[in-house]
């Protein structure tokens, strides 16, 4: 992405944009291209635009000046967002350093600028149990095929339905030692509560979905406000397709 190109972008996303701010950002960018074969500047670019998007133009400006107190990656400029929405007393100093210190770390990627949340709230139950979760591959799974693939899965190998399902992959396959990237992610419970804030306030949280091992049951409470945005830009995408 052309540095003229990446300003005027983000002029238009960003409320208040700063001269010195957008540089800092561009410059990032390019670190990370030179780091790695990512499209840096793109990369930040995807994930203002889907807090843009997603958040109100407040949450969009103390997003985009994390980067004058240090450096965030998209995802963990998206992880801050979702902290600061839910939150309104952390600040984007606050949130560099948190970046800073890994812990927004192993977050979502906005693949695209015009994506829809993947994000989704989970929760398993199971013998009188729960485990609350998240997923940020909603949209891309069907949860019954899920829930099935985990049942046949705990059956065969004698293990909880809760156990089985944290092992599902993207690939609807079981994976109990952690190579593959998972449907459902339980190793963040701060950032599962902060999602949950969210859900109803804002379109960044896609739904709720409950699967009940016992009933063989899947429920999914779709966020009102993720439908309205979906709709807004089903037209510009050509359709969304909904498999829940």
């Amino acid at each position: 992405m052309e540095r003229t190109d990446f300003e005027q972008q983000i002029s238009a996303l960003v409320p208040r944009p700063d001269p010195e701010a957008t540089a800092a950002l561009f410059a990032l960018g390019q670190a990370l291209e030179d780091e790695s074969e990512l499209d840096g500047t793109r990369d930040l670019f995807n994930s203002l635009s889907f807090i843009s998007r997603h958040f109100n133009a407040e949450i969009t400006q103390e997003a985009y000046e994390i980067i004058r107190y240090g450096e965030a990656l998209p995802g963990e400029m998206l992880a801050a967002a979702f902290h600061m929405a839910a939150c309104p007393d952390c600040t984007p100093q606050q949130m560099a350093k948190a970046a800073e210190h890994g812990k927004l770390m192993c977050f979502h990627w906005p693949k695209d600028a015009a994506e829809l949340s993947p994000l989704a709230v989970c929760t398993v139950k199971e013998k009188g149990k729960s485990l609350t979760c998240h997923t940020m591959e909603f949209g891309s799974f069907d949860p019954d095929t899920a829930l099935q693939s985990a049942l046949r899965y705990a059956h065969d190998r004698q293990i909880s339905v809760t156990d089985a399902l944290l092992s599902m992959t993207t690939a609807m396959k079981p994976d109990p030692d952690g190579r593959s990237r998972k449907l459902l992610v339980d190793s963040n419970e701060k950032m599962t509560q902060v999602l949950n804030a969210c859900f109803g306030h804002y379109p960044a949280v896609a739904a709720r979905l409950t699967f009940d091992a016992d009933r063989s049951q899947v429920s999914v409470e779709y966020n009102p406000l993720w439908l309205e945005l979906s709709q807004r830009q089903e037209p510009a995408q050509g359709g969304i397709a909904q498999t829940m």
